[in-house]
């Protein structure tokens, strides 16, 4: 293609792009940047593979499901199948207040693969502070956005949703569901932003919001402006980077459960599945573990976290992490 050229795949060969989430979003990205050479993927997600991914998640399978793998080592795997002389790094861990600056602080081009507000809204304070570009997508039922910021020249995700730290929807993958196509074009259109970056033709990109209605055939073009007081991208103002608790947990899209994260600096996995195992039969492997407590079902991950299956109530879920996991 003329429009990257061996100079532009030059480029893309040495790029780093960080991927923050592999559903359906990023999963599709991560397949396509792969294929384009990109020469580091650095993948990142909290989750592991489950039968309902597969509907909307085009690089996973069955037998990922059958080994409870997380999403990122399962997505590394096949991507290593499809392109091995490119370097892959998984990280399965949740994106932070503690980790947002160290995931992304070498990035070309940072991609959202994410689902909640609030996160976006971290990883926006992240870029803005270091300088670095980040392509936004959403989908939701048959809907999807695609947005390419740049610090200093575009809007940043704080000026066309303010306040977005401290937002929710009532509308989630459980309450409305995603249209598999609407995310495979969503990701589509992000990999291609990324890959305009990467190979540094940042001046090809998005200039506006774009709204995807793909049952009714509606593409949008929406004009955002820069907001001149924005306390992000102007007075450059960081409070989600600052704001640590000892404790966070977040809803997880798709899931009738909570996400708990300790604040710890240091999680000894191998000693509390040795406790565990004494009062629950457990589900291990390299990655995580999984017993059932009464009701719940509870996966802790070797970083510390754990996914509180069988509740949406934030406090239940902080409570059974501390009752069966600890501090």
């Amino acid at each position: 293609m003329s429009e990257i050229g061996e100079e532009g795949q030059e480029r893309i060969r040495n790029s780093t792009v960080v991927i923050l989430g592999l559903g359906a979003l990023g999963s599709t990205v991560a397949n396509i940047l792969s294929r384009a050479g990109v020469g580091n993927l650095r993948l990142v997600d909290r989750d592991f593979v489950e039968l309902s991914n597969l509907q909307r998640q085009g690089i996973y399978d069955e037998e990922d499901v059958k080994k409870n793998l997380p999403k990122a080592v399962a997505a590394k795997n096949h991507l290593a199948e499809i392109n091995s002389e490119i370097t892959y790094e998984a990280l399965v861990m949740d994106v932070n207040p503690g980790n947002v600056e160290k995931i992304i602080r070498d990035a070309t081009v940072v991609v959202d693969g994410l689902d909640n507000y609030y996160t976006r809204a971290l990883v926006n304070q992240a870029c803005v502070k270091l300088g670095i570009p980040w392509v936004h997508g959403a989908c939701i039922s048959t809907y999807g956005t695609v947005m390419t910021l740049i610090p200093g020249k575009t809007p940043c995700y704080e000026c066309f949703v303010p306040g977005a730290g401290e937002r929710t929807s009532p509308y989630t993958c459980d309450t409305v569901g995603v249209f598999g196509p609407v995310a495979f074009l969503v990701a589509s259109w992000e990999a291609s932003e990324a890959l305009k970056i990467a190979a540094g033709n940042g001046d090809s990109v998005l200039g506006n919001l774009i709204w995807i209605d793909l049952w009714g055939n509606r593409v949008t073009p929406i004009s955002i402006n820069r907001n001149s007081d924005c306390p992000v991208c102007a007075r450059r103002e960081f409070p989600l980077l600052e704001k640590r608790e000892p404790i966070m947990t977040s809803s997880v899209c798709g899931k009738n459960a909570v996400q708990v994260v300790p604040g710890l600096d240091k999680f000894d996995f191998d000693v509390r599945r040795e406790v565990l195992s004494r009062t629950f039969p457990l589900e291990v492997n390299d990655y995580l573990l999984k017993f059932n407590a009464g009701d719940y079902e509870i996966v802790l991950f070797r970083d510390g976290r754990a996914m509180v299956f069988g509740t949406t109530d934030q406090n239940v879920a902080k409570s059974l992490y501390t009752r069966y996991i600890g501090g």
